[in-house]
This record gives C-alpha cells, sequence and structure tokens, in this order.
C-alpha cells in the first residue's frame, strides 16, 4: 500500500518501474561463446511511473520502496 498518486490526475492506479543495469555474463572457450547467465546484483539506474488512467509519466519524489505488496 502506498498514498502516492499521479501529479496530473490524482490517481493511484499506476505502474512503478525500477531500472537496474544487468549484467550478462559469457564464458568463451576455444572460441566457442556459451551464455552463463545473468548478474542481477546491478546499480539502481532510476524509478519511473506510469498512470494507468491518464497515462502520464513521471519521476517519483520520497517514494516510499518499503510499501506493502498485497498480492
Amino acid at each position: 500500500m502506498t498514498e502516492k498518486k499521479c501529479p496530473k490526475c490524482g490517481s493511484q492506479n499506476f505502474q512503478v518501474v525500477d531500472y537496474y543495469v544487468t549484467g550478462y555474463i559469457y564464458e568463451v572457450a576455444n572460441g566457442i561463446v556459451t551464455a552463463e547467465g545473468t548478474d542481477d546484483g546491478g546499480n539502481h539506474v532510476r524509478t519511473n511511473c506510469v498512470c494507468r488512467n491518464c497515462g502520464h509519466n513521471w519521476h517519483p519524489k520520497n517514494l516510499d520502496k518499503n510499501f506493502a505488496i498485497d498480492h
């Protein structure tokens, strides 16, 4: 649960997208490239929100990362 709202229309129906750096790991042995997986421990790049009612995009200020996930 969060009290945040779209700054344009006031809706509480929006998507939060956190962008992180992800490293893709490949192993090369004798010229053969094999995918080894990903390094998901990357740095946070930015957070973006998209309103589901009006389509407004914004960068939230002070979005509480400790919000409850209800589902």
